[in-house]
């Protein structure tokens, strides 16, 4: 019985993980260099995901656009409990 009990907890423990949300969350920054502004923009992702207690997860957009400067912008997704 003890056994039994053992196995059913333990496929019921996943469970908890399964009410995590995997949201999208995007950073941007800007710079004279290319890769310094991506740079920055993926931080400022991480740190936007970071910041609602949640995990990166992966990059899973990023865009650089130049004008008088580099602009750039990186797309992630993020669990949140």
């Amino acid at each position: 019985m003890k056994k039994q009990f053992a196995v059913a907890l333990a496929l019921l423990l996943p469970i908890g993980s399964a009410l995590a949300a995997v949201v999208y969350v995007s950073g941007s920054a800007t710079s004279y260099d290319p890769g310094i502004a991506l740079e920055n923009a993926r931080a400022d992702a991480v740190a936007k995901c970071q910041a609602q207690a949640g995990t990166p997860i992966e990059e899973v957009y990023n865009h650089v656009s130049r004008n008088n400067y580099w602009s750039a912008s990186s797309i992630w997704t993020c669990e949140v409990p």
